[in-house]
């Protein structure tokens, strides 16, 4: 096989597994995208109940005297994670438009304008290849001419003519061949440069979700701890009322008088058993203090 018939080869192989290979990979990478994408898409939906769930329990806290704030945390929660879902939702329709949609448009086209490419690749090689074998032909007819002539001289000019004619077609059906090649690594490049931007474009979507997310979720952490992080201590509004509605007679000591200057394990004993029994459960709340 000559170095033109081997890049030949090479040049078909190329073009062929682009249709036969890279196409079909392709298409399976949009099918699994778009699963992908509706799994996504279930997220959201799923994200929405959880945090109307969330909502809920909001409400339930904002009609306690002694959770109100908490409920208002609640609801700061739900609607950080309502924009972050909004921003995902985005991110989504992103995701289908800068990529799915744009591969799977190119794939309708690519498999008619590849098959179209390498078929007159092929008619064009062909062409040159039958060219210089009708020269070769006709030379060797000139040859068996002049080795049968009296005169064979005066075949040399034709001969030479032949000959020259054969090596330009020759270096026409090389370039061809090198220029067809180069053509076929790059219609292959195209498509995986194409491929890796798409996914560039998606990446760059995530990042700026992510700092989004991050963002948001800073800006609020701090003070979300902060409204839990003293689960024994009601809000003054809590003992204004506990004030107007405790007996208040001499010498005794109301509860919420106990309950605004001391955490109940450093109340007197005698006050603690004479205002409230405090019974919880350990799994909610482990306090430092404890009174038994």
């Amino acid at each position: 096989m000559s170095r033109t018939e081997e890049i030949n080869k090479m040049t078909e192989n190329v073009y062929k597994g682009i249709l036969d290979q890279f196409n079909p990979s392709l298409k399976n990478f949009v099918t699994m995208g778009k699963h992908y994408e509706k799994a996504l898409t279930g997220v959201t939906v799923a994200a929405k109940g959880y945090f109307d769930a969330l909502v809920k329990l909001g409400e339930l806290a904002s009609d306690s005297q002694g959770s109100k704030e908490l409920g208002d945390t609640l609801f700061q929660m739900a609607e950080v994670h309502r924009q972050i879902q909004v921003q995902l939702e985005d991110v989504l329709k992103l995701f289908h438009s800068e990529l799915l949609a744009q591969l799977e448009q190119k794939l309708e086209l690519d498999i008619k304008y590849l098959t179209a490419t390498l078929k007159k690749y092929q008619s064009e090689r062909r062409s040159q290849s039958e060219s210089i074998e009708r020269c070769q032909s006709q030379l060797k007819k000139l040859r068996r001419k002049s080795q049968g002539s009296r005169h064979p001289n005066k075949y040399g000019d034709r001969e030479m003519q032949f000959v020259e004619l054969m090596s330009r077609r020759q270096g026409e059906l090389d370039a061809l061949v090198a220029t067809g090649y180069k053509s076929a690594l790059t219609e292959e490049r195209r498509r995986y440069c194409f491929l890796v931007d798409r996914q560039c474009c998606v990446t760059k979507l995530l990042i700026n979700y992510h700092s989004k997310v991050r963002e948001l979720l800073s800006q609020k952490l701090s003070s979300w701890q902060q409204s839990c992080s003293q689960p024994t201590k009601l809000p003054e509004r809590a003992l204004n009322l506990l004030r107007h509605t405790a007996p208040q007679s001499p010498g005794a000591a109301g509860i919420a008088e106990v309950l605004r200057h001391a955490k109940l394990g450093t109340a007197q004993p005698e006050q603690v058993r004479s205002c409230v029994v405090y019974i919880k459960p350990d799994s909610w709340v482990d306090l430092a203090d404890k009174t038994t």
